[in-house]
């Protein structure tokens, strides 16, 4: 694959993999196919070697098996794409930065979790960085007028009015994703194939995927929890909720149906982690000095909203009548770009609900334990509720012994304006956020 600097969209990934590589002998770039993984680490990659190359019967592959050092001649850094096929390799590059001490000489890129673990962590050697599909301020959508990081330091929101994003827009963009190959695209009916066609494939594992597991699984089962995720999108879940949902919509193609175990549900569940399709928004849980009960189910999110609307078999059509679910996408769109936002400076997204239903959608929680609240609304008329619902959790943080936030914030779809309340809360339209 050669890399087209020209046609090249710059990734909030960019600047952190660049220091990354400064810094570490490896560096491993990780998420779904087709998020973008392999353009960006080429437009550093000063060599690049496709393991999965089927040229010459997989001539590669097979040399990697036999001897991966054999793959390591050439203009550093060296991307090794699609190294999970052969997990020796990771051994192999961890091997070779021990004994060179290089800086910034592999780039591993890897759309699934390999079958064998590898025999080290490669702590120390090898860094790990998390790859998302694109965010609105990637796919040039935002305004990039409100930065996270600004608000996280105490800046005051902006109170100049912008081009928002409409009902329709937000919902087309939740439809058709943040996914690379879409984006020059300007039909939405071609758009929307792709995260349809993902979920085809995830239900069909090419054979080059199949290797994540040595056991076979059934399509209709796992379609059946694709759509149970989906329903539970940006909601707290149990397993036992999964199973339940899983088995509400499980059709067997010809078989007699077998109700949804424990053990099985964790298999099917355990692939989508290793293909990088699950996320799980963790409970955050403040040092509180009060006995306060905390709920720590993590929420749960597809990598990005567009699978969960394809899971669903939802249109733009069906979504604007079903403001829930929209409700729903909605936050989980604003997780997945809060979360690539906040990583750029090595802040976590998290959420908090405790015993008495008190909730905040996300808490962006910084490496020196400083704290944002936030709260999403896909609308307007509910900003003065989670105005109101934030300054309660503050009140309640507060009194338990915790810092007060350096932000309150509430993040609406359909608003074309950023401005700052009375109250200290600050109002963002997602649609002009920057990292």
């Amino acid at each position: 694959m050669r890399f087209d600097a020209s046609r090249y969209l710059d990734r909030v990934i960019d600047r952190q993999l660049n220091q990354y590589l400064q810094a570490f002998g490896a560096v491993s770039v990780e998420g779904p196919k087709w998020c973008g993984k392999t353009t960006t680490c080429l437009s550093q990659a000063g060599t690049s070697v496709e393991v999965s190359d089927p040229e010459g019967n997989y001539a590669i592959r097979a040399l990697a098996r036999l001897d991966p050092y054999q793959l390591f001649d050439g203009t550093p850094p060296i991307l090794l794409d699609e190294w999970q096929v052969v997990p020796g390799i990771w051994d192999a590059v961890r091997r070779d930065v021990d004994e060179t001490g290089a800086r910034g000489k592999f780039l591993l890129c890897g759309s699934a979790g390999p079958k064998k673990k590898a025999l080290h962590s490669g702590v120390g050697r090898i860094a790990r960085l998390k790859m998302r599909t694109m965010t609105l301020f990637e796919m040039g959508v935002s305004s990039a007028t409100v930065s996270l990081q600004g608000l996280m330091n105490g800046d005051r929101a902006s109170g100049t009015a912008v081009q928002g994003a409409n009902l329709n827009d937000l919902v087309d963009l939740i439809c058709r994703g943040g996914w690379p190959g879409t984006i020059h695209s300007r039909s939405f009916d071609k758009a929307v194939l792709t995260p349809r066609e993902y979920i085809n494939q995830v239900c069909n594992l090419p054979d080059e995927d199949a290797e994540i597991t040595d056991e076979r699984f059934d399509p209709d089962r796992m379609r059946a929890l694709l759509n149970a995720i989906a329903r539970s999108v940006a909601s707290p879940v149990r397993k036992v909720t999964l199973i339940q949902d899983t088995d509400e919509t499980y059709r067997p193609s010809g078989k007699a149906s077998v109700e949804t175990s424990y053990r099985t549900l964790e298999r099917y569940y355990g692939i989508l982690r290793r293909l990088y399709l699950v996320d799980e928004q963790p409970a955050w849980a403040p040092a509180l000095r009060s006995p306060v009960r905390l709920r720590r189910a993590a929420k749960i999110h597809l990598t990005d909203p567009s699978l969960a609307a394809a899971a669903l078999g939802a249109t733009p059509r069906s979504l604007k009548l079903d403001f829930k679910t929209l409700g729903l996408l909605f936050e989980s769109l604003t997780y997945h770009d809060l979360d690539v936002y906040a990583s750029s400076f090595d802040a976590r997204v998290m959420h908090y609900i405790d015993n008495s239903d008190l909730e905040c959608d996300e808490i962006v929680e910084l490496p020196d334990g400083g704290w944002g609240a936030f709260e999403v609304k896909l609308s307007a008329d509910k900003i003065d509720a989670a105005a109101a619902s934030l300054n309660a959790v503050e009140a309640k943080m507060v009194a338990g012994g915790q810092e007060p936030p350096r932000c309150k914030c509430v993040i609406v779809g359909t608003f074309n304006r950023a401005y700052n309340r009375p109250d200290g809360v600050r109002v963002v339209p997602l649609a002009t956020l920057r990292p």
